[in-house]
């Protein structure tokens, strides 16, 4: 993991930003999410921060200038999960404002779970038509060899609260992504770090071309 890299985890091990989040401008029409960045409140209890899908969200917007949205600042709550959210606000108002037609929201699941990525759509609820959508990204993955790959399997992200589903509401194409965590801890064997970056990169790519080819 290089010194980018590393400094974009420092960010969000920082406990002192003064905002909740932080919206980071881009060119073009997939806009990247990271609401679990720093700790979340649910039911009372502290989740750990999934710091690495921050890290992945500031570098596409660095090195490739994909517009993001990132939980910066912990404050009790749960962007993910909360029935009012600032930070889903934000993704509506991006849709409705920014030209955002499709939202890839980023999570981290369990380094003990057999599948690397899930590919989360409310059971295509949540697609707008763009049904080829999950396999777009399910190729870019899988062409570096990051598998298994499964779909709405164990995490759909249909919750009504949920950022894919708010983002669905208000218009956009929407996708939970929940990639193994084993693949981004720089001490883990399996790490594959820049091999994700390099797959969400690509579809986000891939993404484009589509909505540009149905003229969104």
């Amino acid at each position: 993991m290089d010194g980018e890299a590393l400094e974009a985890l420092r960010y969000f091990s920082d406990e002192t930003h003064a905002q909740s989040f932080v919206t980071l401008a881009g060119r073009g029409p997939v806009l990247m999410s990271a609401p679990h960045a720093v700790l979340q409140t649910r039911s009372g209890r502290i989740k750990a921060a999934e710091r690495y899908t921050g890290m992945l969200c500031l570098l596409l917007n660095r090195r490739y200038g994909v517009p993001c949205i990132c939980k910066s600042r912990h404050l009790e709550d749960d962007a993910n999960h909360d029935p009012r959210s600032p930070y889903r606000d934000e993704v509506s108002r991006l849709i409705r404002e920014g030209g955002v037609r499709c939202v890839l929201d980023l999570h981290q699941l369990r380094p003990d779970r057999p599948m690397a990525l899930c590919i989360g759509t409310g059971w295509g609820r949540h697609l707008h038509g763009l049904s080829d959508a999950p396999d777009l990204v399910r190729e870019a993955f899988a062409r570096r060899g990051l598998s298994p790959i499964t779909l709405d399997d164990p995490f759909p992200a249909a919750a009504a609260h949920t950022v894919s589903a708010t983002a669905a509401r208000a218009g956009a194409a929407a996708m939970q992504l929940e990639i193994n965590s084993a693949l981004l801890m720089e001490d883990s064997p399996a790490e594959r770090f820049g091999d994700v970056l390099a797959a969400l990169a690509e579809a986000v790519e891939g993404l484009g071309a589509m909505l540009c080819a149905r003229g969104e």
